[in-house]
């Protein structure tokens, strides 16, 4: 670890109490909540006209630590998140598709 991710471990907790969100990661066997970020991602202009409208696509931001967060050694495709599919909805279940991208500190994963 070099001198900015010490720094950003120091905050990563204030961090996630601040701009976080209580969801539910189900790697399998034992549910946990964790506090992730969640940025929701508007995909309609990227979807021709139709009749419906596609949902958002989801990236979460969490602790790469498996005992707050979700660890990107322990992630395996089609694992699963219960997260509102949109801001002020009820939480469904998401399946995780990717790392999008990891640090020490954080790993931001898709959702869909």
């Amino acid at each position: 670890m070099n001198e900015f991710d010490t720094a950003m471990l120091q905050t990563r907790d204030t961090f996630l109490e601040v701009f976080g969100d209580t969801i539910t990661y189900q790697p399998g066997v034992l549910d946990r909540e964790i506090t992730a970020i969640v940025k929701y991602i508007d995909d309609d202009s990227q979807v021709s006209p139709s009749v419906r409208h596609r949902s958002p696509s989801i990236q979460i931001k969490a602790a790469n630590d498996s005992a707050i967060g979700i660890a990107a050694s322990e992630f395996e495709p089609g694992q699963t998140i219960s997260v509102p599919p949109r801001e002020g909805a009820d939480a469904v279940m998401k399946h995780l598709n990717r790392i999008i991208k990891q640090t020490t500190i954080f790993v931001w994963y898709e959702a869909k």
